[in-house]
């Protein structure tokens, strides 16, 4: 599983940050979101989900181009690829590598997720309740399925601190849905926060995806970085 990684120049041991990437694939755009969580003082690991079927997939054109159809059909049949319980194994790996590097510190980390990923960090967080301390999930799709591995069965589960964040117009998340997940979240044993940004639209952190929005993606650090110096420092 190949895995960008940064950290801050002057060494370690640093907490880690596990970044779960969104549909279009590890790219430039994810990479700054690492860059920057790392500037604060992080490790950040990024794995490349997709690793069993290519070493590098990254989203073509999806808008007023002649392949938009083509692009986005591949993308959703890699898509097809994964499933909550690869992704939670993949996360497992990833934390048993951690003893072999030399920079990133022992004990429990911290996730975030965009997209697709907000169901994986839910199971990731589920499935790995001891390791995990705290995670954020950003307009984090299917989070609420009629499948036995929906992310919404696993809440009981999960005992790290949660972050949802969800865009006002978002047609992969429409707000009804994200009401009923505010409350399973309720009713759920970890502490949370869920929020609905303002005039945003999916994808809105990031610089890449055309539907930036300035102000909800600095929040959006804010919001992770504070979780994370709670609970990993």
């Amino acid at each position: 599983m190949n895995t960008y990684t940064v950290r801050p120049d002057d060494g370690g041991p640093l907490p880690v940050v596990v970044m779960l990437m969104d549909a279009p694939g590890v790219r430039e755009g994810l990479r700054e979101i690492c860059r920057r969580i790392s500037q604060s003082g992080y490790y950040v690991l990024l794995p490349n989900l997709y690793y069993r079927s290519t070493r590098e997939f990254v989203l073509g054109p999806t808008r007023n181009h002649p392949e938009a159809e083509a692009n986005l059909k591949k993308m959703f049949a890699m898509v097809g690829t994964l499933s909550n319980a690869k992704v939670a194994a993949d996360t497992g790996a990833v934390l048993d590598r951690l003893a072999s590097l030399p920079d990133a510190r022992p004990g429990k980390v911290g996730l975030v997720g965009y997209c697709m990923s907000g169901a994986f960090v839910t199971a990731a967080a589920a499935a790995h309740a001891d390791r995990i301390a705290c995670f954020a999930s950003y307009y984090g799709t299917r989070l609420i399925t009629d499948k036995p591995d929906s992310p919404h069965l696993m809440l009981g589960d999960i005992a790290a601190e949660g972050y949802y964040a969800f865009a006002e117009h978002d047609t992969y998340v429409p707000l009804p849905e994200v009401a009923r997940f505010e409350g399973l979240l309720a009713a759920a044993p970890f502490p949370s926060r869920l929020e609905i940004e303002p005039g945003t639209h999916h994808g809105y952190a990031f610089s890449d995806r055309g539907n930036l929005h300035e102000a909800a993606r600095e929040k959006h650090y804010e919001r992770m970085l504070a979780l994370y110096r709670r609970h990993i420092g």
